[in-house]
Parts: structure tokens; sequence; C-alpha cells
């Protein structure tokens, strides 16, 4: 079994706000990375820049609006290969909308060592939608 890395929010906000930061340039660039690059269209592909020199690509494999979101690493980060990111919209409590972050298909030599450290970055990045849903104020991760 490849190790993996999920995490939940709940938001106070409206599924179809979450599911455009997930799928939108603007939307991403502004809880992730400032230089994102993005379409919500399934076999596009997202680019994101952390740097000068580092460039990460994402097929987008699935689209539900309101629901779901799903990548596979495309190229960029050679850690990444194989892996893919998946994000679950629902309802959540008292109002709000749940969102589950997943990551799975590591590689386990790069998983192992660097779990940890993964699981923090994404928990991070989480927080930043959460705050960016909540209030319509960009403060990405990177950038």
């Amino acid at each position: 079994m490849t190790p993996a890395t999920v995490l939940a929010i709940n938001a106070k906000s409206t599924p179809e706000t979450i599911y455009e930061a997930l799928t939108t340039g603007q939307g991403l660039a502004s809880f992730w990375t400032r230089d994102s690059q993005a379409t919500p269209e399934v076999g596009s592909i997202a680019s994101f820049g952390f740097g000068p020199e580092a460039r990460l690509q994402m097929k987008v494999e699935e689209l539900v609006p309101g629901k779901r979101v799903v990548w596979s690493s495309h190229s960029g980060f050679p850690d990444w290969e194989g892996s893919k990111v998946a994000w679950t919209i629902k309802p959540g409590a008292d109002g709000a909308t749940m969102v589950v972050f997943r990551q799975d298909g590591w590689l386990k030599e790069i998983a192992d060592p660097a779990l940890g450290s993964i699981n923090q970055t994404w928990a991070e990045i989480m927080t930043r939608l959460r705050g960016y849903a909540e209030t319509g104020e960009p403060q990405p991760f990177f950038g």
C-alpha cells in the first residue's frame, strides 16, 4: 500500500466558490502559488511555478462541478511521478462546505522520508484555501 496524504477542512463558503478556487488559475493563485495557470477542462494541463526553475504540471483528470476535482502528475516534479491529487467537496457541519484533500500514488522510496513535510505543506495550503473561500482575500502559500 502506498502512503497518502488525506486532509479535510470545513469552510464557511459555497461548493461553487470552492470549486472555482480549485479549477481556475485565479483561484489557485489565491491560495497555492501566485504562478498558477489552469482552465476547468478535463484533459487540460494545469501549470504551477515555484521559482525560476521549478514548474509542476498536472493533468486535469476529472471535474464534477461543485463536487470533485482530480489531477494526475504530468511533469516537472520527478518525485510526484505517479501521484494523483483529488479534492472532494461536500456538505459540512453547520452549513459549511467540507473539502477532503487526498494525494496518493507516491513511490514508497519518495514518500517514506518526505511524507511528514508533504503533509505539513498541504495542511497549510488547505488552511489558505479555507481563508480565501471564506473572505475572498488571496493568501497564496508560495509566491
